[in-house]
């Protein structure tokens, strides 16, 4: 059974939160202890750029990567959208990740192995209880086979913007092939982007492609996401971010379309029609609902 929200208040809080932050097609890892890759990250023309404190740096230097990425955002703030990926809610470091940044140059927070809506809470409370707190947009990251069983709650709490999907770590947790057909990861990418939408958030960001050099491979990856119904990719290079950026923007054929549709469902409207045929095709609500959508993604 479906647990009930806990306050008729949260449930109000998470409506004024949704879609906090704008459009994500593609959005950037780089590394913490790389300071000469974080400047030149906001130049990649990503969407979001996202400072990393947790997979890319190795345990013995996470207090100097996070010195590096507190310099890189009082430098940096305000020419990129700059997001930052902490430690887990369960490790120690992601209250101290968030005490030692300016939370205040920063668009969101990416949150890692989510595999329960209280690890959102967490994440909120030790923001709230940094040096100078804030109420950022979290982004969860499902890359457990209890994050994939939990993700619609987790889609549901308060101050959740998008999920992303984590394909590596959740295949390791499975013992399966990520590259794989199973259809466990089948599944899983399913239940993030349906969470997605019925939690009314953002639609989520897909998984990287790993093989930096393959841009056939990155393209067709990101088709496929798109397919799917994730938004935008995580990426992990930026000669990744042409190719990403224009997979998920709407072709110059769709968006002839959907104006096509657009005008074509006023003109009806304003003649008291509901569905109608359109080039022996029925149109209803649901096509233009699409059409709009399509529009709606076509904006900068």
């Amino acid at each position: 059974m479906r647990r009930a929200r806990s306050k008729p208040s949260e449930s109000a809080a998470h409506s004024a939160m949704t879609n906090p932050i704008r459009r994500v097609r593609s959005a950037l890892f780089t590394p913490g202890t790389e300071a000469a890759r974080l400047r030149k990250a906001v130049t990649s023309g990503a969407d979001v750029c996202i400072f990393d404190l947790e997979d890319s740096v190795p345990a013995t230097r996470i207090g100097e990567a996070r010195e590096i990425v507190r310099e890189a955002l009082a430098e940096l703030a305000g020419s990129a959208r700059i997001w930052l990926r902490v430690h887990p809610a369960a490790s120690p470091e992601m209250e101290e990740d968030l005490r030692t940044v300016s939370l205040s140059t920063l668009e969101a927070v990416v949150l890692p192995k989510a595999s329960h809506r209280d690890d959102v809470q967490t994440c909120r409370r030790a923001m709230k209880q940094a040096d100078i707190g804030a109420e950022l947009p979290v982004v969860p990251i499902i890359e457990s086979a209890a994050g994939v069983l939990g993700c619609a709650a987790i889609a549901e709490a308060t101050g959740v913007a998008c999920l992303a999907l984590g394909r590596f770590d959740l295949a390791a947790d499975l013992g399966i092939d990520p590259d794989g057909t199973s259809p466990v990861l089948a599944m899983a990418r399913a239940s993030v982007v349906l969470a997605s939408t019925a939690g009314r958030i953002d639609p989520p960001l897909d998984s990287p492609w790993l093989k930096i050099a393959d841009l056939d491979g990155l393209r067709a990856a990101a088709e496929r996401a798109r397919a799917d119904g994730f938004g935008g990719m995580l990426i992990i290079h930026p000669s990744h971010v042409a190719t990403v950026n224009e997979v998920f923007s709407p072709t110059a054929d769709e968006i002839a379309w959907a104006q096509s549709i657009v005008a074509s469902a006023a003109e009806a409207d304003s003649a008291g029609r509901g569905a109608y045929a359109r080039d022996g095709e029925m149109v209803d609500e649901a096509i233009v609902k699409r059409a709009r959508a399509i529009l709606r993604d076509a904006q900068p």
